[in-house]
């Protein structure tokens, strides 16, 4: 946390309470060995609390933002909100104005962003949740209800559209901030270099790992793959692609083509049998599995076996296990993911 410095009175009064502390009474020598010892002892904790603010790795939240606006293109990422369309049933001429609210069963609220002057029948507008964030997403289908009732909304119930609710980040989480100025200092810009590339995909909200590979769609191309693992779809879709395609274009060298182009996903699905087979352990080896995945799963790098079975026997409560599936290293393409596809019990 921030180091408060405390104001001259607030010091004086300090040293005038230690003065007279009935304690301190008998001796000047000590009342002012005290006293003073006191003051550079904050002082010290001071230049301590102000050594740790130089470097990002330990700086606290106000300084690591302030670091990160002087040496990164894009700051600290904000909060956005999840946008789509929904549908309703309306009479003719009924009117559907913007910012009208409309709400969930579990409490989301979402407001309309287009307005509308209904035609009979089926009708369609867009909307964004009121506030920023991934709690904002919603699935194809979710029941919205106005929070004022609508003349002439048949039912006054609003569906939301495929591919539904969609967008919605969480301002960038400190370690992710910290990560990226990090790199910043690791990592010098070389023009256009792979690293380059990788550096301003992590500036675009909602992008939470890229890998670039030079030639995959021939000489002078340049292909991006991005991931959002935060999202509730971490493959990003269309219109996320085109929002760093288009972040890249001005920064890119001009000779190079860039494709940014979502990873083609490879799930691994393990047969094994468990000693002792119960839930908990069952449980417990599918997060460690994932966790592998998360560490070591990386674009077109395949997975080791020696790695797989390891993952497995470190699990707790696991006493001896039989994997069945995979039984070699799993390989992959330059172009593809291996993500976790699920556990088959008892192969």
């Amino acid at each position: 946390m921030p180091f408060e410095t405390p104001s001259l009175p607030v010091l004086i009064k300090r040293t005038q309470s230690d003065l007279a502390s009935d304690s301190l009474r008998q001796s000047d020598a000590q009342v002012l060995a005290r006293t003073l010892g006191g003051a550079a002892y904050g002082l010290y904790g001071y230049l301590d609390w102000i050594a740790e603010q130089i470097l990002p790795d330990k700086a606290d939240e106000s300084t690591l933002e302030r670091i990160a606006a002087l040496r990164l293109n894009q700051p600290r990422k904000p909060a956005q909100a999840a946008s789509g369309s929904v549908s309703f049933t309306a009479s003719a001429g009924a009117v559907l104005d913007v910012d009208t609210l409309l709400q969930s069963s579990d409490g989301r609220t979402y407001k309309v962003t287009a307005a509308r002057t209904t035609s009979n029948g089926f009708n369609s507008t867009t909307i964004a949740a009121l506030e920023a964030g991934s709690l904002g997403n919603a699935e194809t289908g979710m029941t919205l209800i106005p929070v004022q009732p609508i003349a002439g909304i048949v039912g006054n119930s609003f569906s939301v559209l495929a591919p539904g609710l969609s967008g919605g980040v969480a301002r960038e989480s400190l370690e992710s901030l910290r990560s990226r100025v990090i790199r910043s200092y690791r990592i010098i810009p070389h023009g256009g270099s792979a690293q380059d590339y990788e550096t301003w995909a992590l500036e675009c909200s909602g992008v939470t790992r890229a890998w670039c590979r030079g030639g995959l769609l021939g000489p002078g191309t340049v292909s991006l793959f991005i991931m959002r693992d935060d999202d509730p779809q971490p493959v990003p879709n269309d219109e996320q692609l085109a929002e760093v395609q288009a972040y890249i274009e001005p920064l890119r060298p001009v000779t190079a083509e860039v494709h940014v182009q979502r990873p083609v996903q490879v799930p691994v699905v393990y047969h094994l049998t468990l000693t002792p087979d119960t839930t908990a352990t069952r449980a417990a080896v599918e997060a460690q599995l994932r966790d592998l995945h998360n560490r070591e799963a990386d674009l077109g790098q395949k997975l080791l076996i020696s790695h797989i079975r390891e993952a497995i026997s470190s699990t707790s409560g696991e006493n001896d296990h039989v994997l069945t599936l995979p039984v070699a290293d799993v390989e992959t393409e330059r172009n593809e993911l291996l993500t976790f596809g699920g556990c088959v019990w008892g192969a």
